[in-house]
Formats: structure tokens, C-alpha cells, sequence
């Protein structure tokens, strides 16, 4: 093995749909844990994240239309990962940006972005590497 083989790249985008379903949400999670680690992570930074993307699909799946999916993004770079799950939404749905889940939501994720368009409703979620504690 050369040793530019063994260089692994953390950055790229990686895009995935699902059935906006809570059967498939494990599949986000499980994605969203396994690009953490190649973006270096920390072990308690990636189950933060893999709640936070639970909690941001349990707050999307309400407002899915019939037959809708979870189009989810997740953009990798060194030391950061930013997801962004979005599904198309029933007519005038909105997110609900109070109650525990939104709570658990924001405290997790180092940023967290709502935006609403024409019959789609997106959360985009950023986990950091936080510095080390000296």
C-alpha cells in the first residue's frame, strides 16, 4: 500500500433519500455517524449528532406529504459535518421550533437553519469539532 492510498479524503458531499419514514431513520443515523468519523469527530461529537439528526427527522416527518421522501445532504469537511435533511410538505405545514425535541435539537448541534420553501421544509444541522480542554 502506497502511502497516498491510505489518505483518506474529509471532504465531499454524500446525498441520500430515504421514505420519509421513522423506519428508515436509523439508515440517516447510521450514515450521518459513520461520516462524522472520517471528518475526525470525537466519540461524544458523533452521538450528539447521531440524536440530532433523530430529533430533526422526528420534527420533519409530521409535516411529509403522502409518498414524500427524506433528501438528506451531508457535506463533510476536517473536523466539521453539516447534514441537511429536508421533505416535501403538506400545504401550509410549519416546523414547530418549540417543545423538547427542538430543545435537544439545538443543544446538540453546533448550528442548526430551518427554511421553508414552496412546499418543502429543510433543517440543516452543523456538528463542530470543539477544541480540546487543556
Amino acid at each position: 500500500m502506497t502511502e497516498d492510498s491510505q489518505v483518506q479524503p474529509t471532504t465531499g458531499t454524500v446525498e441520500l433519500r430515504v421514505p420519509a419514514d421513522s423506519a428508515y431513520v436509523a439508515v440517516l443515523r447510521s450514515v450521518a455517524a459513520g461520516l462524522a468519523a472520517r471528518c475526525d469527530l470525537t466519540l461524544d461529537e458523533i452521538e450528539d449528532l447521531r440524536i440530532a439528526v433523530d430529533e430533526a427527522c422526528a420534527l420533519l416527518l409530521p409535516l411529509a406529504a403522502p409518498g414524500a421522501d427524506l433528501s438528506t445532504t451531508f457535506t463533510l469537511s476536517s473536523g466539521q459535518l453539516a447534514i441537511s435533511t429536508r421533505v416535501s410538505s403538506h400545504n401550509g405545514a410549519e416546523l414547530s421550533r418549540e417543545g423538547f425535541g427542538w430543545t435537544v435539537l439545538k443543544a446538540l448541534a453546533t448550528d442548526v437553519d430551518v427554511t421553508t420553501a414552496e412546499h418543502t421544509t429543510s433543517i440543516t444541522l452543523t456538528k463542530r469539532r470543539e477544541p480540546a480542554q487543556p
